[in-house]
C-alpha cells in the first residue's frame, strides 16, 4: 500500500513538472499596443506613426515594444540582445490597414518581408512584414522592393543609404 502510494505521488510529480515545462515553452500571445506603448529603441510613441510595428517577448513575461519593424531588426540584431526571446511578433500587412495596423500580428521569424520600394517607415526604409507570400508579391508588383526573409535581413540594410 505504502509502495503505491509512493508510486502515485512520483506519477503526479512527473505529469505536474511535464506540465509546467511545456507552459514555459508556450510563446506569449502579442500584445494590443496603446499610447502607453513607448518604442525600445527611439521612444517615440508607437501608435502615433504609420506602419508595420513589433513586439519581442520574453521568458518571465516581459516584452519590448518597436514603432517599425527597422527598430525591431536594429535591436534584435545586437550582439548583446537578450537570450531569453520567446516570441517575435509582427503586424501582417496583407491584412492590416498601412496607416493604422491594429492587431493582425503574425511570427515575424515565419513572415515575408518586402525591403526597398516607395515606401519609407517612420525610421527610414521600410521592412514590410506579410504573413502569406502572395501578398508580398502583390505588394511589390504596385511598390517595388525585394522579397527576404527574417534570417536575411542585415545591419547594412537597415543604415541609411
Amino acid at each position: 500500500m505504502k509502495k503505491t502510494r509512493i508510486a502515485l505521488y512520483l506519477l503526479t510529480l512527473i505529469i505536474a513538472l511535464s506540465v509546467a515545462c511545456k507552459q514555459s515553452e508556450t510563446k506569449l500571445q502579442p500584445v494590443e499596443l496603446t499610447r502607453e506603448h513607448m518604442c525600445q529603441v527611439c521612444g517615440m510613441i508607437i501608435v502615433d506613426f504609420p506602419g508595420a510595428k513589433a513586439q519581442i517577448h520574453y521568458k518571465k513575461g516581459k516584452y519590448d515594444t518597436f514603432c517599425s519593424t527597422l527598430d525591431m531588426f536594429l535591436f534584435y540584431l545586437q550582439p548583446d540582445r537578450p537570450k531569453d526571446i520567446t516570441a517575435i511578433y509582427v503586424n501582417d500587412m496583407g491584412k492590416a490597414d498601412m496607416e493604422h495596423p491594429v492587431n493582425l500580428w503574425t511570427d515575424a521569424t515565419k513572415a515575408f518581408y518586402v525591403y526597398g520600394g516607395d515606401v519609407m517607415g517612420p525610421m527610414g526604409e521600410a521592412m514590410i512584414p506579410f504573413s502569406e507570400l502572395k501578398d508580398a508579391a502583390a505588394y511589390i508588383k504596385q511598390h517595388g522592393g525585394k522579397l527576404i526573409a527574417f534570417n536575411d535581413v542585415t545591419m547594412d540594410m537597415l543604415r541609411p543609404h
